[in-house]
């Protein structure tokens, strides 16, 4: 979504007061769970909740900026952990806490910010331009209509305006305004001489001999970087995947089983026309009433909305919303649409986002899917238990094989048929692929592993992911041969004796100006 575009508030007084928030929010009521019905929500937060279909888009907006932030060095199975999960609820949560605190304070937003806030979004411009294409673009690609949107950036621009009208408030002292204000108004003139050791670079020479007495002294500046090379096998729930087979038995004993938790709430598809209101209201009114004459004269709703309405999301598809729960839309919007029959067409409603008009076009009631719809699904579902117990099954044979192996990695892979895979050289902390794991690479560089040479202990690189290490080899760290380094010391001698002169020249310059006998 849009709301990684939003400005943070900062300053040790917006922390403070932030921090003085967030306790009194601890003692709110917020209840939910990671596994909820569509029906009830993801979660409740002081009587509100937070829609499934909510959490899940949060989900993947989640794991879609850590995919692109990490690339590979993120495995997929950390997407399926409680403590990713629990951190997008975490933030949904403070996100509902802040928009039942902004309401609070009868704040609203104009349709003018809410356009002003997408046209100056940079993924929606080509050429530093708002581009309606670009919109429609990313409607359809976060599957949104405009007025889904438009309301997500409403409660985000409400939700961020308390903690800056925190962290913008201040107290200041009459005499602290009033020395402020003297200092705004004070003019001051003054001449100043620069002088640059980079200046003075070519008058200063550094000898053979200064380099190698620089070097007897200071070569513990010129040490190489310790590297460590490892073999290691690993074992996780993602690898299992392939080897976990569901049986048909096994998947309609699985559905029942889910049932109650499968529920779909109520639905209803729908078309709509709509008018945002940017000037004035009586005119769109009128425009939107002419519109609406139209269609009752017998005009068909698709073709008058793909010519008419300005919601670049769906106008091109005949107003096409497609699928609607409640909670999707602004609260006018859905009190009409779910008080509508099927084929009934709206009068004009008004909301934040302007006039619309809405046609019910299909009803689903609350239902739970056949099994055969949601088959998929399910059946990944359940591969991902029988992974997670071949995971746990095999982990603990691998622990005894370990333990067998006389303190021989390859032994222990040979044994246990995984496979045994070496790093490349690499140093603490600047690892690639598995190396660039903290805890992988906290191993390597133990004494344990790099110098006595044996098997790690089981390290965990994330839920359902362990590894076993072992040294291949290791390049402690040393004093770089003199020819390798001559050239930074003769830089650094250089640099020295050059900011040595301009000392000297600025302590004889001010001497001469206090003395009386130049200026600047």
């Amino acid at each position: 979504m849009l709301r990684d575009i939003k400005q943070k508030s900062s300053g040790l007084g917006a922390k403070i007061i932030m921090g003085i928030l967030i306790i009194a929010f601890g003692f709110w009521g917020v209840s939910g769970s990671l596994i909820s019905s569509a029906t009830d929500g993801a979660a409740t937060v002081n009587g509100e909740k937070i829609a499934v279909s909510d959490f899940n888009q949060a989900n993947q907006a989640a794991k879609n900026r850590l995919t692109s932030q990490f690339g590979d060095n993120i495995g997929s199975e950390y997407f399926d952990t409680i403590n990713f999960k629990r951190g997008v609820m975490n933030q949904l949560v403070d996100a509902e806490l802040l928009r039942q605190e902004a309401e609070k304070f009868d704040y609203d937003v104009a349709p003018e910010v809410i356009r002003e806030y997408i046209e100056s979004s940079p993924g929606l411009q080509i050429e530093g331009k708002f581009s309606k294409e670009a919109y429609a673009n990313y409607l359809a690609q976060v599957n949104k209509s405009a007025d889904l949107l438009q309301r997500d950036i409403k409660e985000d621009i409400k939700s961020a305006a308390l903690p800056k009208m925190i962290s913008q408030t201040a107290f200041a002292l009459n005499s602290e305004v009033e020395n402020q204000y003297k200092l705004s108004k004070q003019i001051r003139n003054f001449n100043y001489i620069e002088l640059s050791s980079k200046d003075y670079a070519d008058k200063v020479t550094v000898t053979e001999e200064e380099i190698n007495n620089h070097y007897k002294e200071f070569g513990q500046d010129f040490m190489t970087t310790e590297e460590v090379s490892v073999n290691y096998i690993e074992l996780s729930t993602a690898d299992l995947l392939e080897n976990a087979e569901v049986t048909d038995e096994e998947l309609q004993t699985y559905y029942q089983v889910r049932k109650d938790t499968l529920m779909e709430g109520e639905k209803r598809k729908a078309q709509h026309i709509l008018l945002p209101v940017a000037g004035n209201e009586d005119e769109v009114k009128m425009e939107i009433e002419q519109i609406a004459a139209r269609i009752k004269a017998g005009e068909d709703f698709a073709a008058v909305a793909k010519e008419v309405s300005q919601d670049p999301g769906s106008a091109k598809n005949g107003g096409d919303l497609g699928w609607v729960a409640k909670d999707d839309m602004v609260k006018e919007f859905e009190e009409k649409l779910f008080s509508m029959n099927v084929g009934e067409i709206s009068e004009p409603v008004l909301s934040s986002f302007g006039y619309h008009i809405i046609k019910l076009t299909e009803l689903k009631s609350p239902h739970v899917p056949a099994l055969e719809d949601i088959k998929d699904t399910l059946m990944e579902e359940l591969k991902h238990e029988k992974a997670e117990e071949l995971f746990l099954n095999q982990a603990d044979e691998l622990f005894t094989i370990i333990i067998d192996s006389d303190n021989v990695l390859e032994i222990a892979a040979d044994t246990s048929g995984l496979t045994l895979h070496t790093t490349e050289l690499f140093s603490n902390g600047r690892g690639i692929g598995i190396a660039a794991d903290q805890n992988f690479s906290t191993a390597a560089f133990s004494d344990r592993i790099k110098v006595d040479g044996e098997i790690s202990e089981m390290i965990n690189l994330g839920e359902s992911h362990i590894v076993y290490i072992q040294t291949n080899e290791y390049k402690p760290p040393v004093i770089k041969p003199l020819a390798d380094v001559t050239e930074a010391i003769s830089i650094k001698l250089k640099s020295e004796k050059s900011l040595a002169l301009v000392e000297q020249k600025v302590k004889e310059l001010a001497e001469k100006i206090n003395a009386g006998e130049t200026t600047l």
